[in-house]
């Protein structure tokens, strides 16, 4: 069962080290098996908004642009071809780091110097599965309803400081294998409470294109179907 430390703090005031707080759950039976620090290795990736987009002088296939990341605005040269004037991204500028171990320096694209790169959701560390579909395979862009702070780190913003703890869990503990049957043996350990989401149904008589059909009757004389959306 992987479990999400961050997420599970919406339900438990958890404030001891996740190494502590992992040692204490095995030692009353829910046993820690892994701990992966997510985004651990992500290093000064800064939020930034594109300025302008320009064809590179010598390279058909780059553009150069200019990239305002709070503080200064830098030239990035890129072959991304799904971005666009105005686009909040990921920024990795000289010095930053990604998974790996990598390390961005200024690079010289023909003639034109890139101070950074953008970031795709695999460059962050992101499994692109999790992700929406148009977000896929080029840089990752951030919603464009939402503002962002310039400079910010993207760490923050995506939410990618976390710890997802794997518990080993036996067969005689099905109630576990949820978020709220793990807060509350996390809040039985360390001696609190769990927080319960308020949860709050909206009914709603909008048209929906659904639509139950019974194959055999014989078999199901009736079947009552619910959209439920939102869910979390």
């Amino acid at each position: 069962m992987l479990v999400s430390l961050k997420w599970l703090r919406d339900y438990v005031d958890i404030d001891i080290d996740v190494k502590e707080f992992a040692d204490k759950m095995t030692m009353t039976g829910t046993k820690v098996e892994t701990i992966d620090y997510y985004g651990e290795e992500i290093e000064n990736i800064l939020v930034g908004k594109i300025l302008e987009i320009k064809q590179h002088p010598n390279a058909d296939k780059l553009v150069v642009t200019k990239v305002d990341i709070g503080d200064k605005v830098v030239q990035i040269v890129t072959g991304a071809t799904n971005i666009s004037e105005g686009d909040y991204i990921p920024v990795a500028v000289n010095g930053s780091k990604l998974p790996g171990g990598v390390e961005i320096k200024q690079t010289d694209f023909r003639g034109e110097l890139s101070d950074g790169m953008m970031c795709s959701a695999a460059e962050l560390g992101i499994d692109e599965h999790y992700i929406e579909e148009y977000k896929r395979g080029g840089i990752y862009i951030l919603d464009h309803e939402d503002s962002y702070e310039l400079g910010k780190d993207i760490k923050d913003v995506l939410g990618l400081k976390d710890a997802l703890i794997d518990f080993e869990l036996t067969s005689n503990r099905p109630d576990c294998k949820c978020m709220m049957g793990i807060a509350r043996e996390a809040a039985a350990t360390i001696g609190t409470k769990v927080k319960y989401p308020e949860i709050e149904v909206k009914e709603s008589d909008e048209e929906i294109d659904f639509k139950v059909e019974i194959d055999n009757p014989d078999l199901c004389r009736r079947y009552v179907a619910r959209m439920v959306t939102d869910v979390k």
